[in-house]
């Protein structure tokens, strides 16, 4: 693990909390000055603790209103079939999240949808497809209490 200090946190915190600031509003809101600000935010990108900044849409305005959880197990747990299966899965715009889970189910699944005629033709058409697939458990979730990507620095 790449050792960081309490500057560094506070810089990450920011940064969490709004992706669209600028490194001079992040200085300030750190207490810090431009230039080593600067240099601490790209020494974390270089690290790899920053992956990238990204956009938070909301699905329902755009029209994906259905949330839905799938639990896949494989046939096989090679590692061929585990690799087929996680290239051929990745490729699917729906799908948000992929996990690798120990358990009854090998991985699961979040994936976002217009509807439920949306999910049907996507499970019909591309999930039960998926190389290697065994069994499918499906929950949709009705609500989101909390969906963050923010870690408790």
């Amino acid at each position: 693990m790449h050792e960081i200090d309490e500057v560094d946190r506070r810089i990450l915190r920011v940064m969490q909390l709004d992706g669209s600031l600028s490194v001079t509003e992040i200085a300030d809101r750190v207490g810090l000055s431009q230039s080593p600000c600067s240099r601490r935010i790209a020494r974390l990108v270089e690290s790899g603790i920053i992956l990238g900044k990204t956009v938070l849409l909301d699905r329902k305005k755009l029209g994906f209103n259905a949330i839905i959880l799938v639990r896949i197990k494989l046939t096989s747990h090679g590692r061929k079939s585990f690799e087929e299966f996680q290239k051929a899965v990745l490729r699917i715009p729906e799908v948000q999240v992929v996990q690798l889970m120990l358990g009854e189910y090998d991985f699961n699944v979040r994936v976002v949808v217009r509807d439920m005629d949306h999910f049907h033709t996507l499970l019909r058409d591309q999930l039960v497809l998926l190389p290697g697939v065994q069994e499918l458990q499906s929950s949709v979730l009705l609500d989101e209490l909390k969906y963050t990507a923010q870690l408790p620095l």
